[in-house]
């Protein structure tokens, strides 16, 4: 009788992992043997487990990940010049706990969305919450709430997110008021909370993209994703707009010292530049399919 009513009050007070390690220690002989001390332990590690397991399937559906995907099922052996070393130093999260963003580009079909869904639930795994969201479908989401007065409290919610990831990032030209509600994404998220973007433009086309509505909000947006960021592979031979990005000097001092953009592979471990340019410590990156992953972001200053 007695054993009955406790668990009856373990249910009721919600300690249902405590209320199973009791049935299995009940029905198994193996456990005569502990002393009590013990036996009380394993309820204690059984309750413990088991509310870690109810947090983690909470944040994993909250998340709404397209992919169910994990670091450990990530291909390396496909052609796409991915660096293990690099993902799996990703997934450990301290980019996350650093408030740094994630920028995943490359082409359609190279696997880009399963690998940042993959990070994205290796963060979660860790304790963060994260949330995945297609850009064009956010942005027609805050359209459409500051139509009917969710507007503020919709901006509110994707702020206290630790990791918000936007794929299908300009797979079209924003208007100029998408491009406004972006920047109040970002900028409330900007060194507080972990960005992941992933795109099918290289990153020194983003501006162009952005700066079809209003230059000056491209701008703004591009400085708060890139502020902090470090890199040790340079994107490509295309001019990159603006150069404001790569360097604090005037128009033709900047233009001076590089005018090609963000070139020159292999800068490893580069010291500060003259005018603040961005520099390469410690970089995380490497090559996703002719595209790029780039991680644990900051700018030197």
């Amino acid at each position: 009788m007695l054993i009955n009513q406790t668990r009856d009050k373990l249910e009721a007070l919600g300690l249902f992992g405590m209320l199973l390690g009791l049935r299995e220690q009940l029905e198994s002989s193996q456990y005569l043997s502990l002393s009590f001390d013990e036996r009380l332990g394993l309820l204690v590690d059984r309750e413990a487990e088991a509310r870690d397991s109810r947090r983690l399937a909470l944040r994993l559906k909250a998340a709404k990940l397209r992919q169910e995907a994990a670091v450990e099922d990530i291909d390396f052996r496909a052609p796409r010049g991915l660096d293990r070393s690099v993902i799996m130093s990703l997934a450990q999260a301290s980019w996350v706990a650093a408030h740094h963003n994630l920028l995943i580009t490359g082409p359609t079909g190279a696997g880009k969305s399963f690998i940042g869904c993959a990070l994205a639930h290796a963060a979660i795994r860790r304790g963060h919450t994260a949330l995945y969201m297609r850009t064009p479908r956010l942005l027609a989401d805050l359209a459409l709430s500051r139509g009917d007065g969710r507007y503020v409290r919709r901006l509110a919610h994707l702020a206290k997110v630790g990791v918000l990831v936007l794929d299908d990032f300009l797979l079209t030209p924003p208007s100029v008021i998408e491009a406004k509600d972006l920047l109040e994404v970002i900028d409330d998220r900007s060194q507080v909370r972990s960005t992941l973007v992933i795109s099918q433009l290289p990153i020194e086309s983003w501006h162009p993209s952005l700066a079809a509505g209003d230059p000056t909000l491209a701008d703004a947006i591009l400085d708060r994703l890139l502020s902090r960021i470090r890199d040790k592979k340079r994107y490509s031979e295309s001019p990159v707009t603006p150069r404001s990005l790569i360097s604090r000097g005037g128009p033709q001092e900047r233009a001076g010292r590089d005018n090609r953009g963000l070139i020159d592979a292999s800068v490893t471990e580069a010291g500060p530049r003259e005018g603040g340019e961005y520099a390469s410590q410690d970089p995380e990156v490497t090559r996703l399919g002719g595209g790029t992953v780039m991680g644990a972001l900051r700018r030197h200053r």
